[in-house]
């Protein structure tokens, strides 16, 4: 198995961490925030999709999630997203994404050095090894927004 493989082994296992973060969630938290000054689960998915769509497919993937407005804490947090999508449609739609960004990064065989053709001065290795931190890094994020919910969540 090559380093790039088993990063992405890496991030699918960010992906699992974060799916299991959406098991009973209620589709009425989706969107809710638990404070004014922090995201909701919603706009955390759509961070995750939108920056592993922006590092592995560029600009023009067309999805809900990859709305510009769910770029950085700095651009939502006085605008809150909602989005018309359920706890299920949302974590489907994430998923929708990694499968799209897997499916590019395996069309063409790359070593961990190779330039990332849509993260200017990045490489292929870092930004795996980058996203898989990222999405594992928002997983915990949303472990703590349910908890602050009031949410039990799975334990793992």
């Amino acid at each position: 198995m090559t380093e790039v493989e088993l990063l992405m082994k890496a991030l699918d296992e960010a992906h699992w961490e974060l799916g299991e973060g959406f098991q009973g969630l209620p589709d009425e938290d989706v969107w809710r925030r638990p404070a004014p000054s922090l995201l909701s689960v919603g706009e955390l998915a759509s961070h995750i999709a939108f920056w592993e769509a922006q590092s592995f497919l560029g600009e023009g993937f067309e999805s809900p999630l990859t709305t510009k407005a769910a770029h950085y804490y700095t651009t939502s947090i006085d605008r809150p997203l909602v989005l018309n999508l359920t706890a299920v449609e949302v974590l489907e739609e994430v998923k929708r994404v990694h499968e799209a960004c897997k499916a590019a990064l395996s069309s063409v065989p790359h070593s961990m050095e190779d330039p990332s053709p849509h993260r200017e001065g990045w490489t292929i290795g870092y930004t795996l090894r980058y996203q898989a931190f990222h999405v594992a890094y928002h997983a915990g994020q949303i472990y703590s927004v349910r908890h602050l919910l009031g949410h039990q969540t799975t334990d793992n």
